[in-house]
């Protein structure tokens, strides 16, 4: 059964859809990537809660989707602040205590980020594309991607971001172009980790190399698979790969 619906947390209304049943007891919090939503995920959820015993939470972030725009003191470093705040009280207000979490792209980073803060509630960790530190190949892809933005990207990004588009795709990009966050990592958050982690990235993804992997594998060891003939969406361009290795990690 799936319910969808808003949660309050600070200003922000927060849209979320819950794909639940009775007889679970687990639940896996799907995050989406940086110019994602809930509708972007396609039918992965529903393919989720029918071939797993998790329930399955997926909602949009501050300012995406159907979620509400954000305030005016929004940071602009917004993978931590979206982890300690926003998804804890998420998961505070739909009674959610232990969880496990599966993050695309800037999902990715969160899942590890929140599983670093909240080790007591996190039973395991899936990620694709996830960046720990921000590569020059990071930024290439980004600068390309905003290059074309108007023309070929702005358009469809509006049937699933409506008015709020603009600001989802400039706060995104310009963040990660901002010669402030060439530093940017989150390597000492990786070693808090305690949790099981399976980390998923493509060969020719355009917003990584295989350092992003690395990185996970040496500093929280987890488990990582390198997809072959893939780029930055692994879990549409090598579906049933992908697939079957979540399933197999949920399962271990």
């Amino acid at each position: 059964m799936k319910t969808e619906g808003y949660k309050t947390i600070g200003e922000t209304q927060i849209y979320y859809e819950f794909y639940c049943d009775v007889s679970k007891d687990k639940t896996l919090v799907l995050l989406h990537e940086g110019l994602g939503s809930v509708a972007q995920w396609k039918d992965i959820p529903q393919w989720l809660f029918e071939n797993t015993v998790y329930n399955i939470l997926v909602y949009d972030r501050s300012g995406y989707g159907r979620s509400s725009m954000v305030s005016s003191d929004y940071p602009a470093e917004y993978g931590r602040y979206e982890a300690k705040q926003i998804l804890y009280q998420l998961l505070l207000s739909l009674n959610i205590t232990t969880c496990s979490l599966f993050g695309h792209s800037d999902g990715g980073t969160l899942a590890l980020l929140f599983a670093a803060y909240y080790p007591q509630i996190v039973d395991k960790v899936i990620t694709e594309a996830a960046h720990v530190i921000i590569e020059d190949i990071s930024r290439k892809g980004i600068s390309n991607i905003r290059d074309i933005y108007t023309e070929k990207l702005q358009k469809p990004l509006k049937r699933y971001h409506g008015e709020n588009t603009d600001w989802v795709f400039y706060h995104w990009a310009d963040t990660w172009l901002n010669p402030d966050f060439f530093d940017w990592n989150m390597l000492e958050e990786l070693q808090q980790i305690t949790s099981p982690v399976l980390a998923i990235q493509g060969d020719k993804d355009e917003y990584g190399s295989e350092e992003q992997l690395h990185l996970i594998a040496k500093l929280c060891g987890g488990q990582t698979s390198l997809i072959t003939n893939c780029g930055h969406h692994p879990h549409f361009q090598q579906r049933n790969e992908v697939l079957t290795l979540i399933l197999e990690f949920l399962k271990s």
